[in-house]
């Protein structure tokens, strides 16, 4: 098994250089720090911030790019009055991998590998990523479709996992998640996230149900096609920073309230793993 901090940094890596294939390899140097969570953090809000340019990150009220699609929408006040979050669907093209290969066959391309081996270099973990790489992980992609938000059945527990992600149009992330019994789909857990800058992977605030987060379910059923329908409200209050967050404004956000409608939620099942999986 591929050790978990591994498989980190080479989701990174891929992610950093689909980033600078996305910015025909841009190359602005980012300032290393000692810290090296800093450091980190420098180089995604520098490669997101390469992506906003390159028109590759889409906020929540730009136009939808090709394969896009609304699944639903948090209407939410975080403490910058209401919002609209909205959650996408993004069906990745079926030659996406012969669009790789021009790009990659160009200039721009081997520039961007550069740039973003650069950026690599910067976190410490002495990785390199290529051509191959991207190739690898781009081909399994093609012609699938990802889902912002979604109901993930976990047998082994028998619970659904709601998953209700969306951004705003100032970057903003809302992470609401739900859990049901998955046969009675009575609701047994609520949590909370809000990241103020979709790119600062420290700096959010989180709460759990009981006396932090509290959610009221009007609709949650399952469709004819096997897909979930789910509206309601949810409210929070005193929600901590997280513990390695550095440039939040305050410690805890005082409130957040909202409401919640999807039509057509995918189903997801969890890998089953030992024998008979």
């Amino acid at each position: 098994m591929i050790p978990l901090h591994t498989q980190m940094q080479k989701t990174l890596g891929l992610a950093v250089l689909a980033v600078a294939l996305a910015g025909c390899g841009k190359a602005d140097d980012a300032s290393a720090n000692a810290d090296s969570g800093s450091s980190m953090q420098a180089i995604v809000d520098e490669a997101a911030q390469d992506a906003a340019d390159a028109g590759a990150l889409p906020d929540g009220d730009a136009p939808l790019k090709e394969g896009q699609s609304v699944q639903g929408t948090l209407q939410a006040d975080v403490g910058n009055g209401m919002q609209a979050f909205r959650s996408l669907s993004t069906k990745v093209a079926d030659d996406i991998g012969e669009q790789l290969d021009e790009k990659l066959g160009r200039s721009e391309g081997q520039e961007a590998i550069a740039d973003a081996n650069k950026k690599l270099e910067k976190l410490g973990t002495g990785m390199q990523v290529d051509a191959g790489d991207v190739r690898e992980i781009v081909g399994d992609m093609a012609g699938k479709t990802f889902h912002d938000s979604q109901v993930l059945h976990v047998d082994i527990i028998k619970s659904l996992q709601v998953t209700l992600k969306g951004t705003a149009g100032d970057g903003g992330n809302l992470d609401l998640g739900i859990t049901f019994d998955d046969q009675s789909l009575a609701m047994t857990g609520s949590s909370l996230n809000y990241r103020p800058k979709a790119n600062a992977m420290f700096d959010f605030y989180e709460g759990k149900g009981g006396e932090q987060v509290t959610v009221t379910i009007d609709r949650f059923e399952r469709n004819a096609d096997g897909t979930y329908a789910i509206a309601g409200s949810f409210s929070a209050k005193d929600l901590p920073a997280s513990s390695m967050a550095k440039k939040l404004p305050t410690k805890t956000l005082p409130s957040a309230s909202g409401t919640f409608a999807f039509d057509a939620l995918p189903l997801k099942e969890m890998p089953k793993f030992g024998k008979g999986g």
